[in-house]
């Protein structure tokens, strides 16, 4: 058994138990010896398996959280050393907690001005000169069109404070506008308790056609900013823009322009400590466009992919700088290959089996299936949730140029072909 060199001190950590963010508890580990502890709000949770100690409470409520975390502390007389945020549900609740207890943490001016409120995130950047599509704010379908209108088509219809591409959707004409606007209402209203989410808002933005779409993860901390990678994402189809790949390095990694515009968003929007989330849209020879800045670590397992490319841990480093206890700059090693992570996608209708494939390819280094026989695989994934698993790749020693990335694509779809069966 490991003795704590932290006393009645634990570090909570906040999202790091949600698929694909699960190797941040690994990474926690390895930076704090002492006890891991995090919020769930009921007892069967999954995270029970991983932590010395499962609050039960709201992880996405302020209250809630600051006041699980003061019972805990008057059970048992132990306080948090760090809180650290790995998703945006956990970013004001963290903040709470480390409010009251005076820990290092992102301001809540950053934390407010970041992705969980698009509205505010693109008033921040373009105040700043940041280059970002404008945005209007509407209440109305009606209001919808006539911005719309205002940039021309097609145009982008979203959800102000959801993430996961939730309620996202390209608008060519004014009916569009309209089921595009009634369709995010419907998002908001259905998930919005879920996640404890009070900014309702809907905005419509102009369309950005730069074909490409990036995101780079990006170190913040004493002043100093460091971009530790840069990933190509692959989007599903139109209207939506759900992501249903990714794939380390970029095509565009150690482009100047892509750093400089990506150090100066986060410093507009007044990010100073962890790893952020920053997405781009451009294209060979034309400058970065922000989509948006998160003020955490990524999800959908890029963060995994960073490290098997890279050999290190940008969740080691976001824990540590939430500690106060990280050296920067960090080494910069080179990537010594390739790794992407894709979707599995059943056809529309109801898995009847999930089977197992007969082989698979060698590039293939893992996969999970996370739908069941029964349940519905919806006809195009819209989102985060319309997909039904993923699998990792791994080319190791070859570069961006070496594999087309539409690969990853293929060898996916014929995983799924092999995996799922399904009727209607």
């Amino acid at each position: 058994m490991v003795e704590s060199s932290e006393g009645d001190r634990y570090l909570l950590v906040l999202g790091a138990a949600m698929h694909l963010r699960e190797r941040a508890i690994v990474a926690s580990l390895r930076a704090f010896r002492g006890p891991l502890v995090t919020i769930a709000r009921t007892p069967d949770s999954g995270a029970a398996k991983f932590f010395d100690h499962v609050l039960i409470g709201d992880f996405s409520d302020p209250d809630d959280a600051l006041r699980v975390v003061l019972e805990h502390e008057k059970e048992t007389g132990a306080t948090p050393a760090g809180v650290v945020p790995f998703f945006d549900p956990g970013l004001v609740p963290g903040w709470a907690v480390a409010d009251h207890y005076g820990l290092p943490y992102l301001s809540r001016e950053a934390v407010d001005n970041s992705s969980i409120n698009k509205n505010r995130m693109k008033d921040v950047l373009l105040a700043a000169g940041v280059p970002t599509p404008r945005y209007t704010q509407v209440g109305s379908a009606r209001d919808a069109v006539a911005a719309a209108e205002s940039y021309g088509f097609p145009c982008v219809v979203k959800p102000s404070a959801f993430g996961g591409s939730l309620g996202v959707r390209l608008a060519a004409t004014p009916d569009e506008v309209v089921a595009a606007y009634d369709y995010a209402r419907a998002i908001i209203d259905r998930n919005s308790a879920v996640f404890t989410v009070r900014n309702h808002a809907i905005q419509v933005e102009e369309f950005c056609a730069l074909p490409d779409e990036v995101s780079v993860e990006v170190l913040t901390h004493g002043g100093h900013s460091q971009v530790l990678a840069v990933t190509d994402k692959i989007l599903g189809p139109r209207p939506h823009f759900a992501e249903v790949g990714h794939r380390v390095p970029s095509v565009h990694s150690g482009r100047e322009d892509v750093v400089d515009t990506t150090v100066r968003a986060c410093r507009a929007i007044g990010l100073d400590r962890g790893v952020q989330h920053v997405e781009l849209r451009l294209a060979p020879g034309e400058a970065p466009v922000v989509i948006e800045v998160g003020a955490r670590t990524a999800g959908d397992g890029i963060i995994d992919q960073v490290e098997r490319a890279y050999g290190f841990s940008p969740y080691e480093a976001h824990v540590l700088s939430y500690l106060d206890r990280l050296t920067v700059p960090l080494p910069e090693p080179a990537a010594t290959g390739l790794a992407g992570i894709s979707v599995l996608k059943a056809p529309a209708g109801t898995i009847t089996a999930v089977e197992r494939p007969a082989a698979l390819a060698p590039e293939v280094v893992g996969y999970e299936v996370s739908a069941r026989p029964g349940e519905q695989a919806a006809p195009d994934q819209a989102n985060y949730l319309d997909r039904e698993g993923w699998v990792e790749f791994h080319w190791p020693g070859r570069a961006p140029g070496d594999v087309p990335i539409g690969r990853q694509s293929e060898l996916a779809a014929q995983l799924s072909a092999e995996v799922f069966r399904v009727e209607g």
